[in-house]
């Protein structure tokens, strides 16, 4: 406890270290100052990069919690997102006896058991982890993301002290800012920031979604890798600052490629394409490295981005505000009015800017933050992405000032667009959907039985009169029959979509597949005359 305290005491005076002695004083914390410092003076304008300042002192969990929230708009005012997107996190390398023993803890046997040799000096070096090079046993050169020693209880400590500090100013601040949520949301984030297993798993999806032959991710090593060891495959190449103008223009359109890929085809996306985390490698093939941040995305989020691009292409504000109002969910103290002036008067001021200046992904951005500004509530992800998007294409203006990525993208996306059209790729989603309809069907029976098992407990009264209701029997009937039509058209599509590659043929099909769609089709026409003859008056006499 008295560590946590002195830890506080620590916090509070690097705050007001960097002038926010005032904001200390007003909302309760004065008596961890000494007491020459308790002056209240007027509170400085330049908050946001003040309160940057200070998380890059304290280190650690800070600096991790600024990155957190520089990627959520819906938590912290858009001006603090844009400030706390500057943070670096770039510490002194921790020993080589430290890392020894962190590697020996997590394997229980000596390190030159696992590795052949390991380079003391550290390729990179940030608060959580550094990484060096070094050789398996097999000699396979690799790249090891290494945890610092007992940083996990030190950010055990420093979100207490968040925590703490939220619940006081939770009593003080009544805007749109809730401390602690923002608290609760950096804890749940730290849990998988700290364990390396989460981001083998990013590495490992990005590498089998990835169909371009320029883009090499790097490939993990399972067997050597464990919640705070992170064993990959090492890429040797130039920094992007050593490349010529060519290779310069050459990676910019290669990581725009890419990036617009893992959105349209993928499922997950690399959020932190910066010139830092791409090496031009032999062949001309580009590395990707760090995958410490990553957006994870569904097909919603996916057709969102896309839709939202095409209405800016199309320049067409109005589209734009119902393409986010149609895949996002408003909530009941939305201005709608006041959400579709923002968004135009936003595209207007783009539009304005010289050609050159204007990034798409940027705007892109721009328009989910006025989304979440307005509390209208976007697909999980989106935000990550967007900001991923935007990292992608300022790194390619960096590197080649003239791009025009409007023009580039445009017909990239409508090749991968079509590409999702296919047949084989109709198919694939039609087997997953068809999945997910088999285990509902699966779980059907169950829920059911503990529906009638909870009637029968509790019972139900119904108050019906013969006027309203002598049509009900006859009607459930209906219902009955309707249910049957649909669970059984369902299972043969099911089974047509399971046995697509099965024989005997005809032609190309399956015999057994396009059977099975055979009846489906006569089921699914059946239930289809049952609700067009609803309400009838031929048909139906209610």
């Amino acid at each position: 406890m008295s560590e946590t305290i002195q830890r506080l005491k620590k916090v509070v005076l690097v705050l007001s270290k960097n002038g926010l002695t005032s904001l200390l004083c007003k909302y309760g914390f004065a008596h961890y100052l000494p007491f020459f410092k308790r002056k209240e003076v007027e509170i400085p304008t330049d908050l946001p990069e003040r309160i940057r300042k200070s998380m890059e002192e304290l280190g650690g969990g800070y600096i991790k919690l600024g990155q957190l929230l520089s990627v959520k708009p819906e938590l912290v005012p858009h001006e603090y997102c844009q400030e706390f997107s500057k943070l670096q996190d770039q510490v002194k390398p921790e020993s080589t006896e430290n890392i020894i023993k962190v590697i020996e803890q997590e394997f229980k046997k000596p390190a030159k058991e696992i590795f052949k040799q390991i380079n003391i000096k550290p390729i990179g070096s940030a608060s959580v982890a550094q990484v060096h090079k070094a050789r398996l046993k097999n000699g396979k050169l690799v790249a090891v993301k290494i945890q610092r020693l007992n940083i996990e209880n030190e950010f055990k400590s420093d979100i207490k002290i968040i925590k703490f500090i939220a619940h006081k100013l939770q009593k003080h601040i009544h805007e749109n800012i809730n401390p602690v949520l923002i608290a609760e949301e950096f804890e749940q984030y730290t849990k998988q920031e700290l364990d390396f297993t989460v981001e083998a798993s990013h590495i490992d999806e990005i590498h089998k979604q990835n169909k371009l032959k320029e883009i090499i991710i790097p490939k993990v090593f399972w067997e050597q890798t464990t919640k705070k060891i992170l064993t990959m495959q090492y890429l040797d190449g130039k920094q992007t600052s050593e490349l010529d103008e060519k290779d310069k223009k050459y990676v910019a359109e290669t990581i725009i490629t890419a990036a617009l890929e893992q959105l349209i085809q993928g499922n997950v996306l690399h959020a932190d394409l910066h010139p830092g985390n791409i090496l031009l490698l032999k062949n001309k093939k580009i590395g990707l490295i760090d995958f410490g941040q990553t957006g994870h995305f569904t097909p919603k989020t996916r057709t969102l981005a896309v839709q939202l691009y095409l209405a800016i292409i199309e320049r067409n504000t109005t589209k734009i505000a119902e393409t986010i109002l149609q895949y996002a969910n408003p909530s009941s103290n939305t201005n709608i009015n006041q959400f579709k002036e923002q968004i135009e008067n936003t595209f207007i001021d783009w539009i304005d800017t010289t050609p050159k200046k204007q990034s798409i992904m940027q705007l892109a951005y721009q328009l989910f933050v006025i989304a979440t500004q307005n509390q209208i509530r976007l697909p999980s992800g989106t935000i990550l992405i967007g900001k991923g998007l935007m990292t992608a294409e300022a790194t390619a203006k960096q590197l080649y000032p003239a791009f025009d990525i409007i023009k580039f993208s445009q017909p990239r996306i409508s090749k991968l667009l079509k590409e999702e059209k296919t047949p084989q790729k109709i198919i694939n989603r039609f087997k997953e959907r068809s999945t997910l309809l088999a285990t509902a069907l699966t779980e059907l029976p169950t829920k059911a039985l503990d529906t009638l098992d909870k009637l029968n407990r509790e019972g139900v009264m119904l108050n019906l009169t013969d006027d309203k209701f002598r049509h009900l029997g006859k009607d459930i009937n209906f219902s009955s029959n309707r249910l049957s039509y649909a669970l059984i058209s369902s299972s043969l599509i099911l089974a047509a979509a399971l046995m697509i590659d099965i024989g005997p043929t005809i032609g190309t099909y399956s015999m057994i597949s396009t059977v099975s769609l055979g009846f489906a089709s006569l089921f699914a026409l059946a239930l289809l005359m049952s609700i067009h003859k609803e309400h009838h008056p031929v048909h139906d006499k209610h």
